[in-house]
């Protein structure tokens, strides 16, 4: 697959060059923060499955408190069992369904001498291991809080990476210029105005095509309903869609 001829606008300037990628629905199509929580249900490892419907109820209507009220699922876990769990969920389980042009751009502008950094709204530990799978530099996302004696205690530490969030994270971690972003969705838009050069609008949610089209940013349509558009599926349906059913009690 050709290269977009939209690269050809990134200034290569004797600059600092970073590059950001919005994760779920930029890179891959999976949702990693969903498909790794529904597996912990699934395999028993989490038992907070009774909060799903909750989750998508509050994702709906306002998605950056979505992303903060995924991390309650995880409320009484060490942080070295996480560790241990998302490592077999990515070993074991977990397929990313890449999205080719967006990871040879990454690829591209990794050769070229750029930073690249992940920017999501997940929780940023189910994430670490794409550092073995990608050349990322940071994966940007929602901190965990873990208490004195290394237990999550589902809620965030720092800044509140999702929406604005995204924006303002970034820009407390790096000063210098930022040539390009690509995100998906309105949660990105914050972070993808920090982009000088190039935006990139990759399958993008109908609220952020608007935007992408008002704005004159690049955009790559999707060639199906983008994720969370056709409603949300049921704790049950999301186990079953992985061959998998709900832990006895």
């Amino acid at each position: 697959m050709a290269l977009p001829s939209f690269l050809d606008r990134i200034q290569m300037l004797d600059e600092p060059r970073l590059a950001l990628f919005d994760a779920d629905g930029t890179l891959w199509e999976n949702d990693i923060a969903d498909d790794c929580t529904v597996w912990m249900i699934g395999t028993g490892r989490i038992r907070t499955g009774h909060r799903w419907a909750d989750y998508k109820r509050i994702y709906a209507e306002d998605a950056p408190a979505g992303c903060r009220y995924l991390l309650t699922f995880y409320e009484g876990m060490r942080a070295a069992d996480l560790t241990r769990h998302v490592n077999a969920y990515w070993n074991e389980f977990m397929k990313l369904d890449y999205i080719e042009q967006p990871v040879e751009v990454l690829h591209h502008l990794a050769a070229s001498g750029f930073e690249i950094w992940v920017v999501t709204g997940s929780p940023t530990d189910l994430l670490f291991p794409l550092l073995d799978r990608l050349p990322v530099q940071k994966i940007v996302g929602m901190d965990f809080e873990i208490d004195p004696n290394g237990v999550l205690t589902g809620r965030h530490s720092g800044i509140s990476c999702a929406g604005e969030g995204k924006a303002e994270k970034v820009s407390s971690l790096w000063r210098g210029p930022i040539q390009f972003a690509a995100g998906n969705a309105r949660l990105d838009e914050a972070m993808m105005r920090l982009a000088r050069d190039v935006t990139w609008a990759v399958h993008p949610h109908p609220d952020l095509e608007k935007v992408a089209r008002k704005e004159g940013w690049e955009i790559k349509p999707s060639p199906r309903p983008p994720y969370g558009t056709t409603g949300w599926l049921t704790l049950e349906q999301e186990l079953a869609e992985r061959g998998m059913t709900l832990p006895a009690p």
